[in-house]
């Protein structure tokens, strides 16, 4: 059996695989739009929510039994909460906001840290998300 999981894999290529990924703004725009069934009644309830999430880690689990894609769906959620969180700081700082800027810069900071204790965690000798330190 072949495994699915690559030999190696950088932080850069991480970096650039999330910034081609769909915008927040794009997704927000598709659920507006969306005529799947699950979507009929628009509202995101925490149990639909929960669902969905469910279903993507189920998929992510068949397509590779390895738990080093949880690690990493974790890390690329964690950088687009980062970078969501900045934008929205950016929006307030444009609006003279700076008080709610700086709670989410603070909040952007926080995953941050988030993501480096998760790049301090080894999933196993093949985990290359790891520090070298």
């Amino acid at each position: 059996m072949t495994s699915s999981v690559p030999d190696s894999f950088s932080m850069d290529e991480l970096s650039n695989m999330l910034a081609n990924a769909p915008q927040e703004e794009d997704l927000h725009a598709h659920a507006s739009d969306c005529s799947c069934n699950d979507c009929d009644d628009k509202e995101f309830t925490p149990e639909f929510i929960e669902k969905i999430a469910q279903e993507c880690l189920e998929a992510a689990s068949e397509k590779c039994p390895d738990p080093l894609v949880h690690k990493v769906i974790a890390m690329m959620v964690i950088h687009r909460m980062v970078d969501w969180h900045k934008s929205v700081a950016q929006r307030q700082l444009d609006d003279d906001n700076l008080e709610s800027m700086g709670a989410w810069m603070r909040d952007a900071g926080k995953f941050q840290a988030c993501m480096d204790i998760l790049c301090n965690i080894a999933i196993g000798p093949t985990d290359f998300t790891c520090s070298d330190e």
